[in-house]
Order: C-alpha cells, then sequence, then structure tokens
C-alpha cells in the first residue's frame, strides 16, 4: 500500500497499491507514477521578458480566448494572448473501479471492478502565444502614481454657501470627445494639432459656455467627463479596440494636461452650484478615463461642492426633479433602443419624470432625433452632441471635415424641461 492521489480531480489522499512502478489511485482507480504525488497536465512556460510561450494539456476541448485564459491562468493584467493553437491526442488506462473502505488511514477491506478493457481518453494540447502588456503596466502605473498623489495632497477647499434664491435651474456642460492627445502636423491634414493647443481652445469654449449660467438661477450642475477625452487607451499609442492612433508620445505630459483642465473646469463650476460629476467611457480611452475617475474623487475628496460617480457602467442616468437625462458614449449600443434602455433599467426614475432625454458623443456631430414610446407620441429626445476633436489624418483622407467644432451646454427647469441650450465653438 501507499499514500497518494492521481490527479487534481481526487479530493483527498487515500490508500493505492502499488505494483512497480504504478500506483493505483484509491479514490478514482487510476493509475501514475507511484513516486509522485499527483500528476497535472504538463505544463511548458517560457518566457524572454515580452513575449512568451504557454503549453498546457486539458481533458476538455477549447475553443476560444476566454476557455483558454481559464485553462492556462492567464493574468490578463499582464499577457495578452496573441493566438493559440489546439492539437490531440489519446490517454489510456485500464477500465477498473475500486471501492476501499479506510479506517483510521489503514484498509480495512474494499472491492475491485475490473472489466478487462482499456479505456481510451482524448487530450487536448493547448499550444499559448503571449505578448507582455508593457504599454498598459507602465500605463497604470503612472496613473496609480498620479491618484495616489491626488489623494494626497489633494486641497481643502472653503465651504461655499451657495445663494438660496438660486433655486429650480439645472446646468449641464456637454464636452465629448475631445480626443486629448492628438498629434498632427498641417502638412498631413491642414492644420497643426497638439495637447497643448487643444487645451488652450477648450478653456476658451468652457469659458464661454460658463458665462451662460449666470443667466439663471442655478442649482446644480451636471458635468459629464469622459465620452473619449483621451485619444488612446494606453503608452502604446492605441485605442481600447486596438485602433492606432497619432499622438504625442508623451503620454504622461497629456494625461497630467487632462487632470489638471478638468480640475480647473470643476473649480470654476463649483463656484456657480454644487457639481456633479459623471464619468462616462468612450470606446478611445476606457481604462485611462477610469483612472481620471479616480484622480478627481481623489482630488475633490474634501469637499462637500462636488460628487464624482466613476462606476464603470457604460450608461448612467440623472435625475433632477421631473427632468431625467440618460448619459452614454453612443458607441455600444443601438440608439434606437436607448428609450426601451431606460424605461427597463431605471423604471422609478422613468416614473417620476415627465421630460427624457439621452445626451450622446462619438459621433463628433450634431443629431438630435425623437424616439415615440406610445401612441400618443410620449417620447425620449436622443440628442448626440458636437465635438472639439479637429479631424485626425485617417478622418481628412476620408473626407469626415465641415462640421462645426464646438461643445454645448444645457439648462433645465425643473418642472419645464430643457429650457436652453447654447453652443461655443474654438
Amino acid at each position: 500500500m501507499s499514500r497518494g492521489y492521481c490527479d487534481k480531480d481526487c479530493k483527498r489522499f487515500t490508500e493505492g497499491i502499488s505494483r512497480g512502478t504504478q500506483h493505483q489511485c484509491g479514490e478514482c482507480g487510476k493509475y501514475t507514477d507511484k513516486n509522485k504525488k499527483t500528476n497535472p497536465p504538463a505544463e511548458k512556460f517560457t518566457d524572454n521578458g515580452y513575449t512568451a510561450e504557454y503549453v498546457v494539456t486539458s481533458e476538455k476541448r477549447v475553443s476560444t480566448v476566454e476557455e483558454v485564459i481559464a485553462l492556462a491562468k492567464i493574468d490578463t493584467n499582464i499577457w495578452r494572448v496573441d493566438k493559440f493553437s489546439v492539437g490531440t491526442y489519446e490517454g489510456y488506462r485500464k477500465n477498473r473501479k475500486v471501492n476501499w473502505h479506510v479506517v483510521n488511514g489503514k484498509v480495512t477491506d474494499g472491492d475491485v471492478e475490473d472489466s478487462g478493457k482499456i479505456l481510451v481518453v482524448p487530450l487536448y494540447s493547448v499550444r499559448i502565444w503571449m505578448s507582455r502588456k508593457t504599454a498598459e503596466i507602465r500605463n497604470n502605473l503612472v496613473v496609480n502614481s498620479f491618484t495616489t498623489k491626488a489623494l494626497k495632497f489633494s486641497p481643502k477647499y472653503p465651504k461655499i454657501k451657495y445663494e438660496t434664491e438660486k433655486r429650480g435651474y439645472l446646468f449641464e456642460l456637454g464636452l465629448p470627445d475631445l480626443q486629448l492627445g492628438r498629434l498632427i502636423d498641417a502638412n498631413e491634414a491642414g492644420f497643426d494639432i497638439n495637447p497643448e493647443n487643444q487645451i488652450v481652445q477648450a478653456e476658451k469654449v468652457v469659458s464661454k459656455l460658463i458665462a451662460y449660467s449666470t443667466m439663471f438661477g442655478v442649482e446644480r450642475v451636471l458635468f459629464p467627463v469622459g465620452n473619449d477625452f483621451f485619444d488612446t487607451n494606453s503608452a502604446d499609442m492605441f485605442t481600447k479596440h486596438g485602433t492606432p492612433q497619432s499622438d504625442d508620445i508623451r503620454w504622461q505630459r497629456t494625461y497630467k494636461l487632462g487632470c489638471e483642465f478638468l480640475v480647473n473646469t470643476i473649480e470654476k463650476l463649483m463656484q456657480i452650484a454644487p457639481v456633479d460629476v459623471l464619468v462616462i467611457p468612450g470606446n478611445h480611452d476606457e481604462d485611462k478615463i477610469w483612472y481620471l475617475g479616480e484622480y478627481l474623487s481623489a482630488w475633490f475628496n474634501k469637499t462637500d461642492s462636488v460628487s464624482v460617480d466613476n462606476c464603470p457602467m457604460k450608461r448612467k442616468y440623472y435625475a433632477f426633479y421631473k427632468n431625467l437625462i440618460g448619459l452614454t458614449h453612443g458607441y455600444f449600443e443601438r440608439s434606437n433602443k436607448l428609450d426601451s434602455l431606460m424605461a427597463y433599467e431605471v423604471p422609478q426614475l422613468w416614473a417620476n419624470s415627465t421630460h427624457r432625454e439621452w445626451h450622446l458623443g462619438d459621433k463628433h456631430h450634431k443629431i438630435d432625433m425623437v424616439l415615440k414610446t406610445d401612441e400618443n407620441e410620449n417620447g425620449v429626445v436622443v440628442r448626440i452632441l458636437r465635438s472639439l476633436a479637429s479631424p485626425s489624418v485617417w478622418e481628412f483622407d476620408k473626407g469626415y471635415v465641415g462640421s462645426l467644432k464646438a461643445a454645448e451646454a444645457f439648462v433645465w427647469h425643473k418642472s419645464d424641461g430643457l429650457i436652453a441650450q447654447f453652443t461655443a465653438s474654438k
């Protein structure tokens, strides 16, 4: 007798029978080398620091990247699966079952059922080629550093006493698709673009729009942040979905410029009324904008005048009295389904509202539409907002030029709904 079990499928050590170099597991009857306590799938891993190859076997067929990642337990924060291949071979064992009765670690009696046949088991050898996410790792380290510093050095803003007569109006500042970081030469697309002049132009436009708020008794401010605020998702100058972009390689500097611009904008808005910041993921910068949201949460954590919603959900909702505003980037969902999504996802807010709209970005030009929800033509207005982003070289080559480069602001009355829209161009 010897103690051991054959593989990870057996839950405990049991007594087994050793014959020569073979050990029969007392739990499942399988044979393996008696000198080994376990017989896991054969694995081979080679890593040169940037790329790696991984070979692992499985009793189950794998056909998708997700299944490969789960089988090999790949840390997707570090590795990207470039490709994989699956080969097949056969394993053999006797068709024998045993049932041992063990007391105090000793076999007292048992039964053996042996059909005399050999079982053939199909096995799969999976070979995986991976590359290390060097740019993403570096990116995460830097933005984590920014967030840590923001939390440590966040200022304690003096308490603001807002005028009590300023009641009943919501000021919404829309600034989608800034795509900060683009670096384009005039010889490529007829104009120069760099992060510095993007910020200068955005500051001018924001100042114009904020000035309109003084015409109303603003009770709260809604400031959606994100919507492809950055042009790329990581240091290798690709979007979240792998599209290459022509950006300034000094991405840390671009990230810092973006953080400072948004902090300055929020500081201006909080002088008007308490500010609700909603972080909206885009398809260009989904990871980076989440870190920016964490930065803003840390920076304004000592003031009651600013709240930051950095939940990673793609769709968010904001209620102001009888108004319900849905916010999403516009890349992920079909626009003509947004009315039913709103009613399904926030039924109580839907029931409490009489004015309902969706505000989207992504398309870089203005579109307004009404989705009718019943025979009385009650509906949800879907607005696709303008963008300040100048065309990339690819967009210029395709002829996607000519639309007004601008940002927009909206004023909502607590019972009358949207009462004013303002546009400011760069």
